[in-house]
């Protein structure tokens, strides 16, 4: 996944990317019944299909209810994606990834506070299932900024160090 940005779109993700945030859309508008969804992540994820949509209800539904922060989705169907979904791709990147400290870190932005257990877990099984059948999501390109590219920052170091 390219750099988070302003300008990401909907044509800029690979297969995976893109059902996952279709589907992550349309359930946080309740569309949970779609039969479309449905065919889609069974075709794509087989017997775990009906399995890693279900976790990914779990987990837009506990968003839902207690993040303490607004998250900002596109509408379904929108070619633009907003930083918090950009965020959202990410955290199941990493879970994808077995990057479990940044999957961590992910979740703690995303719901302004202290993740609780269906997060991660609900993340991993749909991010495993989708990577089980080839659908990769891609970890974004972050790149370190150098101590110089920081404005107004001063960098302490030990005597040792």
């Amino acid at each position: 996944m390219p750099a988070p940005d302003s300008t990401a779109r909907l044509d800029d993700l690979t297969q995976g990317e893109h059902m996952l945030l279709w589907a992550f859309r349309a359930l946080a508008i309740g569309a949970r019944d779609c039969r479309l969804i449905h065919r889609q992540f069974d075709e794509a994820c087989g017997p775990a299909g009906g399995e890693a949509l279900a976790a990914l209800s779990v987990f837009v539904g506990e968003l839902g209810r207690s993040g303490r922060r607004k998250v900002t989705l596109a509408a379904p169907g929108s070619l633009r994606i907003t930083r918090d979904e950009q965020l959202i791709l990410a955290l199941f990147a990493a879970a994808q990834a077995e990057d479990y400290a940044r999957l961590e870190a992910h979740l703690a932005w995303l719901l302004a506070g202290e993740p609780r257990p269906p997060f991660a877990a609900a993340a991993c099984l749909t991010a495993q299932a989708l990577g089980m059948n080839g659908y990769v999501l891609r970890l974004p390109d972050v790149a370190a900024a150098s101590e110089r590219a920081i404005p107004n920052v001063v960098v302490l170091r030990s005597a040792a160090g």
